[in-house]
């Protein structure tokens, strides 16, 4: 492994287990307890008049949109805040879960119920096309050339996630009230690979990324051969922990996770057409803020460092899991993002 501030990567493969045990627990007792308490900003873009899923209808909570892709129908949960009504376009953020985890755990480990609740967006958790190895419920995202965590190869012939996704979109923008100028996208671990990916295939429908604990960029390695090349400028927020040791902060010598991560935000800011060299700020005793600003079309890129975290969320509220490390609460991730993604739509 590049660097030398890990002593390996014992313990984190068991702790995918422990993890995902974890979050199952949380997430049955956290999407039981979601219940909408939030103002809306004003809406803009698409009237009702012209969007069919803007049918006046007024709910709130989950509810289950079916997608018809490649010849099956998946269920795509949502979360609608108290604040929805049916008439009023709402942003939406995609929240996909990690490696070996589920959309139900990814609200949880996250909090982002919360969020849409205290910020009026919707939260869609579509979840991966790949069974993760063995008898759990935990899913996978079927990237291209990238094995699952632990070297698991993926399934030949597996589901095509971009398609997929682009699909729920469709499914999401019939069934509810949605402002398609104000789409995001969010994801832990696995899931942020996926985004990162999203960022650079669904640009024109994904107006800003905020991968966490797993941002890729442009391919030049074995884990993403293809090169990154978004239609436009994709604004880019990213947070990573020093420790942590399955995507390791220096990079590593598995396929799925090579170059370090300060590479992975400078290539996106090449992608952007960032000029000059990024600026860094301490932010907190252990987080620091490294930001490619005035980027083309009035993008950035900008990474949050933190010092004492390892795999995980910053401003989580969840048990810290043993062979993941610290969840540094100095920050919050869900805060962060969101402002960032508000100064950004189509």
């Amino acid at each position: 492994m590049a660097g030398s501030r890990y002593p390996g990567l014992r313990g984190v493969g068991r702790a995918l287990a422990v993890f995902a045990a974890v979050a199952a627990v949380l997430a049955v007792f956290a999407l039981s307890r979601l219940t909408a308490h939030a103002s809306d900003p004003a809406a803009r873009a698409r009237s009702a008049a012209v969007d069919v899923g803007c049918d006046g209808r007024d709910r709130q909570g989950w509810v289950s949109v079916p997608v018809s892709f490649s010849g099956e129908t998946y269920r795509v949960q949502a979360y609608l805040p108290r604040s929805y009504d049916g008439n009023d376009p709402r942003p939406l953020v995609l929240n996909l879960h990690g490696s070996n985890s589920t959309g139900a755990a990814q609200m949880a480990i996250t909090g982002m119920g919360t969020s849409a609740e205290r910020h009026g967006f919707v939260v869609a958790i579509p979840e991966g096309g790949l069974k993760y190895p063995g008898s759990g419920p935990g899913r996978a995202w079927n990237i291209p050339g990238v094995p699952l965590y632990g070297g698991h190869p993926a399934a030949a012939g597996g589901r095509d996630e971009v398609g997929f996704v682009g699909a729920a979109l469709d499914a999401l923008d019939r069934s509810l009230c949605l402002d398609d100028r104000r789409v995001y996208a969010t994801g832990f671990s696995g899931g942020a690979r996926m985004t990162s990916l999203l960022g650079c295939t669904l640009s024109r429908r994904i107006a800003a990324i905020a991968p966490v604990a797993g941002l890729r960029a442009d391919g030049t390695d074995g884990a993403r051969p293809a090169p990154c090349r978004p239609i436009r400028p994709v604004p880019v927020l990213t947070f990573h922990g020093l420790a942590d040791q399955a995507n390791p902060y220096d990079g590593g010598p598995a396929s799925r996770w090579t170059y370090p991560v300060p590479e992975a935000a400078r290539r996106w800011a090449g992608i952007d057409g960032c000029p000059g060299k990024p600026v860094r700020t301490r932010v907190s005793r252990h987080v620091e803020r490294t930001a490619y600003d005035d980027c083309a079309g009035g993008t950035a890129v900008v990474l949050y460092t933190q010092s004492d975290a390892g795999h995980t969320w910053p401003g989580a509220a969840g048990v810290e899991v043993r062979g993941f490390g610290r969840i540094n609460q100095e920050i919050s991730a869900n805060d962060l993002m969101w402002a960032f993604f508000t100064k950004y739509s189509l």
